[in-house]
């Protein structure tokens, strides 16, 4: 029997009529209900702008203050995380990094918690916290890799733990010296991860970070495909590595702090869903990392809507992610299937 290969393109949309199925259930996935009969009415009159006195109902506040955002963001999290995780492994040539073991995601949480210890907790102030310690993070872990004189596929990773692990400490500090009445709650929840706490002010964050971030690793695509073939090739080809390395990491660790700042640290995404995309489609970045942002987009959606509806209180996120995404690593490494790493 002959088998049937399907195009790079077919996927992505296929992935992309997934993406729109699973956000269509998400729609009616929590404690409230509201009826197909309500949708009805709430898309009529967002496209034809008909029964306006639907805008009065406890349906409208729960699908448009509610839902409608909670999903959005599940939706660009989801795909920042995975995006930068497919541009860290391919700048850094090391399948084992993610924004998790580069100690981003730890110092991104570090500047959480600054921010809603030191300021008045606005979420300005988090963001922009979050983003200059998710930096800092970034950049001590290279330089920690890059001092050590040796070439070694795994001194990425184990500078990332340096890095993480000094965060992590940091961060423990600040909650022993935080205020365990108000602000020490706050913080543990904060960096649990979930999105319970989005509405549209997150989404309006969130959006342009991802779009200037997104367009930027776009933008250098195929530099990215040439490190994939080794550095002294890119440097034959004219590719300036280190203004290429710090724009992707610049741009990246934008979109992981801002990620950690709307919905705390969601663990795992970064690393597994590049594997999965490149088993999909392969390592040609013009299809891998819409591929990338779509499978990531759609495994956080999926996980947000079982911590929402496998116990009677919202687990927080990053549980589910390791539950899911450990195993499944593990399967990827002793499969030994291909994931364009050789």
């Amino acid at each position: 029997m002959k088998k049937i290969l399907l195009s790079p393109a077919v996927k992505i949309m296929m992935l992309a009529a997934l993406l729109i199925i699973i956000i269509f259930i998400s729609l009616f996935i929590g404690n409230y209900k509201i009826s197909m009969q309500s949708y009805i009415h709430i898309f009529t009159h967002i496209i034809l702008r008909i029964n306006s006195q639907i805008i009065e109902s406890l349906d409208w506040s729960v699908f448009y203050y509610i839902r409608l955002p909670r999903i959005m963001a599940v939706i660009i999290v989801g795909a920042s995380l995975s995006i930068t995780g497919a541009a860290y492994q391919n700048i850094f040539r090391n399948p084992l990094v993610s924004p998790d073991i580069l100690g981003v995601s730890a110092g991104a949480g570090l500047g959480v918690a600054v921010g809603l210890l030191y300021t008045n907790g606005s979420i300005v102030y988090v963001y922009i916290s979050a983003f200059i310690f998710g930096t800092a993070a970034a950049a001590l872990t290279y330089l920690i890799s890059i001092t050590a004189r040796k070439s070694s596929s795994i001194l990425m990773v184990l500078a990332g733990i340096i890095v993480a692990s000094l965060s992590n400490a940091l961060l423990s500090l600040l909650k022993y010296l935080a205020d365990p009445m108000e602000k020490l709650p706050g913080i543990v929840f904060y960096l649990m991860g979930g999105f319970s706490r989005i509405g549209w002010r997150e989404v309006y964050y969130l959006t342009p970070i991802f779009i200037i971030g997104t367009a930027a690793v776009l933008l250098f695509r195929w530099q990215l495909n040439i490190f994939s073939l080794g550095e002294e090739e890119a440097v034959s080809l004219g590719i300036n590595i280190f203004r290429i390395k710090m724009i992707i990491i610049i741009f990246s660790t934008m979109m992981v702090a801002a990620s950690v700042a709307a919905a705390g640290q969601i663990t795992w995404i970064g690393l597994v869903i590049p594997h999965i995309a490149r088993y999909i489609v392969g390592t040609n970045y013009r299809y891998f990392l819409p591929t990338a942002a779509l499978s990531g987009s759609l495994m956080l959606l999926v996980v947000d809507n079982l911590a929402r509806t496998v116990s009677g209180a919202e687990i927080p996120i990053s549980i589910i992610t390791a539950l899911i995404g450990a195993p499944f690593f593990a399967y990827l490494l002793l499969s030994r299937k291909e994931s364009g790493w050789h």
